[in-house]
């Protein structure tokens, strides 16, 4: 009777094993579309079947701020004085009395040398979603902080509010930075 049942499981097993099998579908293709192969002007992918010939690639960006960078315009702007010129003519108001003029034109070489230009430029080329998303993330940590740290001391308290004024106005230049690059960077 134990034999019996033994081999009746076995067979039950067997037969289990063999209805869950399933066949893998005959229209799932067995190779992948490959990566696109840019060439000039034209697309080049391969598949499964072979080369074919796809959409025309995009163009290059042009780099504007970068060849003003790489022109010195800012420095020849301070060579030939025109910023001062400009706030001797009383062009400038405000700025004027102050001397700030003067003092942005000394400081345009600095700009230069240190590729200002060139840093603004690929900021500007930063993903808006990437901000907005860096936003939100400095946000959540700044609840995680503030919830993980106890508030049963003032220097805790003074740590909590500190950090939430820095962590809300990181997070508010991120997103209006993202506003702003988002309509700069739109194909509109």
């Amino acid at each position: 009777r134990s034999l019996a049942r033994f081999i009746f499981a076995r067979m039950l097993a067997a037969v289990a094993a063999l209805l869950s099998f399933t066949a893998p579908l005959a229209s799932r293709p067995v190779a992948q579309r490959g990566a696109a192969v840019s060439m000039g002007e034209k697309v080049l992918s391969l598949d499964n079947m072979g080369l074919y010939s796809g959409k025309a690639a995009q163009k290059a960006p042009v780099r504007v701020l970068t060849r003003i960078e790489d022109l010195r315009v800012l420095t020849s702007l301070a060579e030939a004085g025109v910023l001062s010129a400009a706030e001797e003519a009383g062009v400038f108001s405000k700025l004027e009395s102050a001397g700030a003029i003067s003092q942005a034109e000394k400081l345009l070489p600095l700009a230069d040398k240190l590729q200002v230009l060139a840093l603004a430029e690929t900021l500007i080329n930063v993903p808006a979603g990437l901000l907005t998303a860096a936003a939100v993330a400095l946000l959540a940590g700044e609840v995680g902080l503030i919830a993980a740290v106890p508030d049963d001391s003032a220097p805790l308290v003074a740590l909590q509010l500190v950090s939430g004024g820095v962590a809300g106005l990181g997070a508010v230049v991120l997103l209006a930075s993202g506003a702003l690059f988002s309509a700069l960077q739109s194909t509109d």
